[in-house]
């Protein structure tokens, strides 16, 4: 007689809560065979929804989870759901390890992982905050982010594709005017793009800058009781003194601080405890929570100063009251959510037009601004607050604030906050724009965009394909073409395959002891150096004992070793002056510092590390070196 189980007597309720305890995969394998019981009570859709849930809290949208948890659970395919990310999730994995572990395909692996969006993003996240102890702890997090980035970027630039959208509807009768303000974009997520490419590994994408703001409305719902009882102007002039009070919005130091780049961002503005926000993000802020309560507000973009414009309801008054057939049936009232709690008067906004030279021309500006400007005068607000730190003459240490989102982050936001300003840029302009300026300006914004995408941004080759290539075919004139018969974009296309070639062929090695030269390489790849002339430190990325000149490099981006004979070796480093790895620095003017047994990091190299890892698998402190991932073209080193 078979000897009775202690869980025959437990009901199956409890069976489930005890499986909600294993590890998924273990419910996959092994509860199954145990009894048919188990079997059974192992398939259950609740259970896996329940796996799906606590397992991955990133989903593309293409599953539409939210409406999947709304649905009955025995509606959906709960265990199918979950085993197919748990496959996407060991390919993601099989093509990280391949990335890191070799140059070869780099690009094309990436590609392959960012198909999958936001699939990948929980187990990217993973490898983003791997151990210390790991071996290449630092080339996986930089890849694993690296392809992070590429994905936060496409929701990004999908997000403003959306504005491509409406421009071919924009003539249809039935557009109403909400519809034109708006842009065919909601303007939280038009603005929480910029967030999107420097967002790296931290909380805070598009979707949590919404819950952001969903959670600041109803923490003023509970202060408010009686908000649904309130009249247009009372809901406003409420809001607007519930975000100062609580200082969500405006900024400190503002003679000090006005042009930080945080300060352009409403996702860095919700979440930062001291809320920095230009006034341009202040009135968005208040705009995206005022929708909130029932309220139709949007930015009013005034000369060097944004405010927030209330419109009533068609027909009522901001006070509540019928408006007589006869008048102007929308009334409409000015905020500074940035400087104050309270109203604008119209008599204040027409002197500070008039102080500006703008009074002639006022009525055309007291009126809401479409999303699509709001977007390119933040893009305007970015590009500002990289020339205020290109241009102020100060130490890199006190200038490093004006680009810092999070201590230390500084080198790697450079590039992609300067790059999102360009895709803003390109992507603002409507479908077929009749302007003829606008055109040459979208085209030598591609210029730039290509040269940044080309320099710093391979991995973006398919959202170059994806967007900019159709709109080049469309914005491009004629005369642009070499033959009729050929696309404006081809060229960018041949750029691209080039690109592509270049990312799956193989180096030949360059071995220290094939050298031929009578010039001897004395530093190392990895070494920490201080340049003896300038005093700001670097890593040693490769050398060469020949000239360089400008071209397609050994690694893929724009330098390479010719074969003239030099007088001294030169180096190609990373250095702490602006992040870029694309130095190329004579020996005679290099000092390598000792750092063996754990000796403390310049500060500008511990803020390079996060970048380090696209050379390097992580740092030795017994040595003072950085451990080579570069073996395929340097073995040696």
């Amino acid at each position: 007689m078979a000897t009775a189980s202690p869980f025959d007597h437990l009901p199956d309720e409890i069976i489930h809560q005890i499986l909600q305890y294993l590890a998924p995969e273990q419910t996959l394998a092994a509860i199954p065979r145990l009894s048919r019981r188990f079997h059974r009570i192992a398939q259950t859709p609740l259970l896996w929804r329940y796996y799906c849930e606590t397992t991955f809290k990133y989903w593309q949208s293409d599953h539409d989870i939210r409406g999947k948890l709304r649905n009955k659970s025995s509606h959906v395919d709960w265990k199918a759901l979950f085993t197919l990310r748990l496959s996407r999730n060991r390919r993601i994995a099989d093509l990280v390890d391949g990335i890191v572990a070799s140059r070869v395909s780099r690009l094309q692996k990436t590609e392959e992982i960012c198909q999958y969006g936001y699939d990948a993003k929980d187990y990217l996240l993973s490898q983003c905050r791997i151990d210390d102890d790991v071996d290449d702890v630092l080339a996986r997090r930089y890849y694993s982010c690296n392809v992070l980035d590429s994905i936060h970027r496409s929701l990004a630039i999908e997000e403003w594709a959306n504005y491509q959208k409406y421009a071919c509807r924009i003539d249809a009768a039935n557009i109403t005017t909400t519809d034109r303000l708006r842009c065919g974009m909601r303007l939280e997520r038009a603005l929480g793009a910029f967030d999107m490419f420097v967002l790296h590994d931290n909380d805070g994408d598009m979707d949590e800058i919404s819950a952001l703001l969903d959670g600041l409305i109803d923490q003023f719902r509970r202060i408010h009781h009686d908000v649904n009882h309130m009249t247009t102007r009372q809901k406003s002039v409420a809001l607007a003194a519930w975000l100062h009070s609580n200082n969500i919005t405006g900024l400190e130091n503002e003679s000090e601080t006005y042009r930080y780049l945080r300060n352009c961002l409403i996702g860095r503005a919700l979440k930062d405890d001291q809320h920095p926000s230009l006034p341009i993000i202040s009135a968005a802020i208040f705009s995206a929570l005022a929708e909130r309560i029932g309220v139709e507000a949007y930015c009013c973009a005034l000369p060097s100063h944004v405010h927030a414009i209330v419109l009533s309801p068609n027909g009522v008054s901001l006070d509540g009251q019928s408006i007589p057939d006869d008048q102007e049936q929308q009334q409409r009232m000015f905020l500074d959510p940035y400087n104050s709690d309270c109203e604008v008067s119209l008599d204040h906004l027409h002197t500070f037009l008039y102080r500006l030279g703008a009074n002639l021309s006022r009525d055309t500006m007291l009126v809401p601004t479409a999303t699509d400007l709001i977007v390119m005068r933040t893009a305007q607000n970015i590009r500002a607050s990289f020339t205020s730190f290109r241009t102020i003459e100060r130490p890199v240490a006190e200038l490093i604030p004006l680009i810092e989102l999070r201590h230390g982050d500084w080198a790697r936001n450079l590039q992609p906050a300067l790059y999102s300003m360009i895709w803003a840029s390109i992507m603002m302009v409507p479908v077929l724009p009749d302007n003829e300026d606008v055109r040459w300006d979208w085209q030598q914004d591609v210029r730039d965009l290509l040269t940044y995408f080309y320099e710093y941004f391979p991995e973006d080759a398919w959202l170059v394909e994806k967007y900019v290539c159709p709109m080049y075919d469309t914005f491009a004139a004629p005369g642009r073409r070499q033959n009729a018969w050929e696309l404006p974009s081809k060229r960018v296309r041949d750029q691209i395959k080039n690109i592509r070639q270049l990312d799956s062929s193989e180096r030949a090695p360059r071995r220290r002891s094939d050298l031929t030269s009578p010039v001897p390489v004395k530093h190392r790849i990895g070494q920490v150096f201080k340049h003896k002339r300038y005093d700001y430190h670097g890593l040693i990325l490769g050398w060469s004992v020949d000239g360089v000149s400008e071209s397609m490099g050994w690694d893929g981006d724009n330098r390479v070793w010719s074969s003239n004979q030099s007088a001294q070796p030169f180096y190609r480093c990373m250095v702490g002056t602006d992040g870029s790895d694309h130095h190329v620095i004579a020996e005679d003017n290099m000092e390598i510092l000792d750092l063996r047994g754990g000796a403390e990091l310049p500060r500008e190299i511990r803020d390079l590390i996060p970048m380090a890892g696209k050379f390097f698998k992580r740092y030795d402190k017994e040595q003072g070196v950085f451990v080579s991932n570069l073996r395929e073209l340097f073995p040696e080193d």
